[in-house]
């Protein structure tokens, strides 16, 4: 009798650390945005200050590192979230983030592929890679809010 309430103790025990771990990988809703907004932002800055020399290439660099700020800012947030801290490996954060990174990377590739085809020079261009890439992040954040809540349904 004690072996079976023992067990069922373990077994409420690992069920809770799983959701622990689940709910630690959720980021809010508005990281997304943010991060679509931190990677786009810098471009269009950017495309503003070409040709203008002087103070507007300093606000660009300045934009351009507060963008980059703001990505940092959003892991460490991401990461935070939960009240769970999980430290993982580098290599087990790369194995999940390899997928969506590439297919991002490709998207913005190739969006800026394509706008020099049509004729766009290298600022218009660059800016619709980083819109790219921002809506690519935000959609990387979507989907993986709504598989860890589905696997947090599904683990009771």
């Amino acid at each position: 009798m004690n072996a079976d309430l023992a067990a069922e103790a373990l077994q409420g025990i690992e069920v809770s650390r799983e959701r622990a771990r689940l709910a630690a990988g959720l980021t809010p809703a508005w990281c997304g945005p943010v991060a679509a907004v931190a990677l786009a932002v810098p471009a269009v800055v950017d495309a503003w200050a070409q040709g203008r020399g002087g103070w507007a290439v300093l606000m660009s660099l300045l934009v351009a590192f507060a963008g980059l700020a703001v990505v940092v800012a959003l892991v460490n947030v991401a990461r935070r979230r939960a009240d769970v801290m999980l430290t993982r490996p580098w290599s087990a954060r790369l194995r999940r983030a390899a997928v969506p990174l590439l297919v991002v990377l490709a998207a913005g590739a190739a969006t800026y592929g394509l706008c020099r085809q049509f004729g766009a020079d290298h600022a218009v261009a660059k800016v619709a890679l980083f819109a790219v890439l921002g809506l690519g992040a935000w959609t990387v954040f979507v989907n993986r809010n709504a598989t860890i809540k589905r696997k947090l349904r599904s683990a009771g």
